[in-house]
């Protein structure tokens, strides 16, 4: 199963690369530096689809913060969001698909941008091996008698 904290830390090294912004925790509320970035993972249900599998997804938002907001840079971070995520995410070693890359703008004024970046999959969720694994077989062959299928 995908870790929450290494899910927060792939986005966040993948949006630090992509913009050069600092990027904050939802724990800073002041003394941070503007532009920057404030992200948080939010975890979809997790729901078991069958004794094996579930389906599980989170979503990831991005509030940029500017000195001064101005939508034609913030507009410009969309793309670049949708760029630096491109069609896959990687996390642990798995690829996820990316789904929808919607934006908002939040705060009292609506001034602050906050880009959702979507994903769902499916988690093998098998538990590990139950018995020892079998060195060895053997085959016993009988007979077969003849009557009404026999030879």
């Amino acid at each position: 199963m995908l870790s929450q904290a290494a899910i927060k830390t792939a986005a966040n090294g993948l949006l630090k690369e992509a913009t050069g912004l600092k990027v904050y925790g939802k724990e800073v509320t002041e003394g941070y530096s503007t532009p920057s970035l404030f992200v948080e993972v939010v975890p979809k249900p997790f729901s078991r689809k069958t004794r094996n599998f579930a389906k599980s997804g989170f979503t990831i938002k991005i509030i940029f913060f500017q000195e001064t907001p101005e939508e034609f840079a913030q507009l410009q971070f969309v793309d670049t969001v949708k760029e630096a995520f491109g069609m896959v995410f990687a996390v642990q070693g798995r690829k996820l698909t990316v789904g929808e890359v919607t934006y908002d703008f939040i705060g009292q004024m609506e001034n602050i941008l906050q880009v959702s970046v979507n994903f769902e999959f499916y988690e093998n969720v098998t538990l590990g091996q139950e018995g020892d694994i079998a060195k060895e077989m053997d085959f016993c062959l009988m007979e077969a008698k003849e009557g009404k299928y026999g030879n």
